[in-house]
């Protein structure tokens, strides 16, 4: 014991000094926002020199004691220092750096290349190998292309003074506009998630989501649909998303009769879905609009159909299983009581918030404002309600104890927000070294020319390789840096094609999220495996199946633009519905069923109709919907048939069993 207490005392130390730190860059963050930020540089170099130094010891704790836990403190220190020195260096010498004419001394220059290597090593820490060593090959590329390569993939050539000045000396890299959408926009709003999330909106999103959907086949599981929904309103983070309610929703489904590995299919895909749920998306949608100078609710509001969309084929896939599971909806004693959602002292504080934030963004104000307004109504409306319940329940003697609790929620909701911002940081500066890459050496521009040439400009076959392209990118890497690493090769090449840029951004995006439940690689699914301690695969091929539909989705967004609200609201109608047809149409031939079980010959009619129907044309509309009716037909024909035996089966035992009797 006396052996390890010196490394004990500087783990406990090291926790301490963080939690100050991060609580501290969360209400910089909430700060800033509100009142105005600060000049670019001195903004962002503070936003990501805490963020870089703080990953360092964030990643540090998750990690335990291990081998020589020492020497791995103290090289954290270290690291985490350096991180903290290299942005504030900048930050402080913001106004000689911004000088056109400045001349970086020597100390710069090593700084500069100091900061990309902490950069690419806090990245590899905390998101993998994948994206830093794409970010390090890239630089390679961009340094020694020139000496090495002919042709056409020859880049230009660049000095290392060059290189630092582009990269860190100035806002065109790491300190540029993805770290600036970071201290912005995206801080705020994982602030208000976390404060939401340590004051109490948890229990809230899952009683709501128990008295939507409890009731119906397959409740325990749409239960988890609908929470992972709402939770992904204030989240817009799928792995997040399942840390938080995976430990709750998969034991439940699993006691309903689940298989493990189903269960925890569920709520990897239904996770997945809380990135492209309004009002707060996942932070590629705020991206999104920076990248096409749009204001954020029109991305929110093109969002909405396909959002819808995504859960209704988790809410089928889920309730048709159910039926074939025969799994019942919940009894009525395990139904929370609606009074507990209109409970002042509770659901109060949680819904105001939420409003306040979806009112401002539909009135065009700026995501900025919009978050910041949020925070402060959640913190009010807390303030408020828990003093009146105290002042009714223990009179004034009480109100030290309730501050003192309050507090520490809103302290660990900073703390929690602030490790999170820190992680979004790090992954925004690291994606802006590898699009940097492509837009400085002109690489991007040649892979978009590849592939064009491979397509042969053909719309559907280049609709495909950008979607397989923006999967692979997001293997082992956040839906955010997929979209952005994607949108920078492929977006350009779908514009070009005709694609209005809105639907060509939103088709990369969602598979961007799509990755995060692809194999080989997928977080969600490799977190909810974790917790329902199920084998990885298993649990991914049944997301993999369930998910058929969301796969044809995006496609929609090219050629049936009435799902991302454009066109008449006829074209609206009419669009939704096809696709809403299509798309249960192919959950149901997944889960072989729809209103009886479907044999195979009727599934690969489900399949072949819903299909029809994501074509836009008057023809496959029809036979779509006739092809649907047809198996609809066949199903309830063949299930009234088995319950008819089933009926007179049951008649024949119990006047056997009289017989017997007599």
């Amino acid at each position: 014991m006396a052996e390890n207490l010196p490394e004990r005392r500087l783990h406990s130390g090291i926790d301490r000094v963080l939690r100050l730190i991060l609580v501290a860059y969360a209400v910089f963050q909430t700060y800033t926002a509100f009142f105005g930020s600060l000049e670019p540089l001195i903004q962002r170099g503070i936003f990501l020199g805490l963020g870089l130094g703080s990953i360092f010891l964030i990643i540090r704790l998750r990690a335990g004691d291990g081998k020589h836990p020492l020497l791995a403190d103290l090289a954290s220190i270290m690291l985490a220092l350096a991180g903290y020195y290299v942005c504030f260096h900048v930050a402080l010498g913001a106004t000689r750096l911004s000088d056109f004419m400045v001349d970086l001394t020597w100390w710069d220059r090593l700084l500069g290349m100091a900061a990309v290597v902490i950069v690419l090593e806090a990245a590899r820490r905390t998101i993998g190998w994948f994206l830093p060593l794409l970010a390090l090959l890239g630089i390679i590329y961009y340094l020694f292309g020139h000496q090495v390569i002919d042709g056409t993939w020859q880049p230009p050539p660049v000095s290392l003074l060059t290189f630092i000045e582009t990269y860190y000396a100035s806002t065109e890299t790491i300190f540029g506009y993805m770290v600036d959408m970071g201290t912005r926009v995206i801080a705020i709003f994982i602030i208000l998630g976390a404060l939401l999330l340590s004051t109490g909106a948890t229990e809230i999103f899952i009683k709501l989501a128990t008295i939507i959907a409890g009731r119906s086949y397959g409740g325990q599981a749409k239960v988890c649909t609908v929470s992972s929904a709402l939770f992904g309103t204030v989240t817009g983070s799928a792995v997040a998303n399942v840390m938080a309610m995976g430990p709750v929703t998969i034991p439940t489904m699993r006691r309903a009769g689940y298989r493990g590995s189903f269960a925890a299919a569920i709520e990897a895909v239904s996770s997945a879905g809380g990135q492209i749920m309004p009002p707060v998306m996942g932070a590629g949608a705020f991206i999104m609009a920076e990248i096409l100078n749009i204001p954020y609710s029109q991305v929110m509001t093109a969002a909405i159909i396909p959002a819808l969309l995504y859960f209704t084929v988790l809410w089928f896939s889920v309730g048709m299983s159910a039926r074939r599971l025969d799994i019942r909806p919940l009894a009525a004693s395990e139904m929370p009581h609606w009074r507990e959602l209109v409970d002042p002292y509770t659901a109060l504080p949680m819904y105001l918030p939420v409003v306040s934030l979806i009112a401002l963004l539909a009135m065009d104000y700026t995501p900025t404002l919009a978050g910041s307004v949020a925070v402060f109504v959640l913190l009010g409306t807390l303030l408020v309600v828990r003093t009146v319940r105290c002042l009714l329940q223990e009179g004034p003697r009480g109100l030290i104890g309730t501050y003192r609790t309050l507090l520490g929620e809103i302290l660990e909701g900073l703390y929690d927000g602030g490790k999170a911002i820190a992680m979004v940081a790090v992954l925004l500066a690291c994606a802006a070294i590898v699009v940097k890459v492509l837009t400085a050496t002109g690489a991007g521009v040649k892979i978009s020319g590849f592939i064009l040439s491979l397509s042969g400009e053909n719309l559907v076959l280049v609709l495909i390789l950008t979607a397989v392209l923006a999967i692979l990118l997001g293997m082992d890497v956040p839906t955010t840096a997929s979209y952005i690493l994607a949108s920078a090769v492929a977006g350009p090449i779908l514009i070009n094609l005709g694609i209005e840029p809105l639907n060509a951004h939103l088709f990369i995006f969602y598979f961007a999220i799509m990755s995060a439940i692809t194999p080989p690689v997928c977080a969600s699914v490799y977190a909810a495996a974790t917790i329902a301690g199920e084998n990885f695969w298993k649990v991914a091929g049944h997301a993999v199946v369930m998910a058929i539909a969301l796969y044809l989705i995006p496609f929609l967004f090219i050629f049936r633009t009435g799902v991302l609200m454009e066109g008449t609201a006829f074209d609206v109608i009419y669009d939704t519905a096809a696709t809403c047809l299509a798309v249960v149409s192919i959950t149901c031939a997944s889960a072989g069923y729809l209103l009886g079980r479907a044999t195979w010959p009727m599934r690969i009619m489900l399949y072949v109709g819903g299909g029809m129907l994501f074509y836009p044309a008057i023809w496959t509309d029809a036979a779509g919907v006739i092809v649907f009716a047809a198996v609809a037909a066949m199903s309830w024909l063949r299930g009234s048939t088995a319950r008819h035996a089933e009926v007179a089966t049951n008649e024949d035992a119990e006047g056997n069993a009289r017989g017997d009797a007599r």
